[in-house]
């Protein structure tokens, strides 16, 4: 989901950029001109399970059990756009 709007915003600020080139390039005089754009995406997926059992005398002896499970899921999108004008 977060990977969907991350590409969505950065199409519409690409499409944008390019939609005001020629407009501000139009404005005569000896200005410069410069444009950074950027996105990232990432995604991380991890789990972990520790698991120990221990038993002495069958049935009615010493009974040692212990679980340890820890499950990690993230998402993460981020969008950078940089315009500058000199003139």
């Amino acid at each position: 989901m977060i990977r969907r709007i991350a590409i969505t915003l950065a199409t519409v600020a690409a499409a944008g950029f390019m939609a005001a080139s020629p407009a501000a390039a139009g404005g005569g005089g000896n200005g410069e001109e410069a444009g950074k754009i950027g996105a990232s995406y990432q995604e991380v997926e991890a789990s972990r399970e520790n698991t120990e059992f221990f038993n002495v005398g069958g049935p009615y002896g010493i009974t040692y059990g212990k679980q340890n499970k820890a499950e990690l899921e993230a998402e993460a999108g981020s969008f950078y756009a940089e315009y500058l004008s000199r003139g």
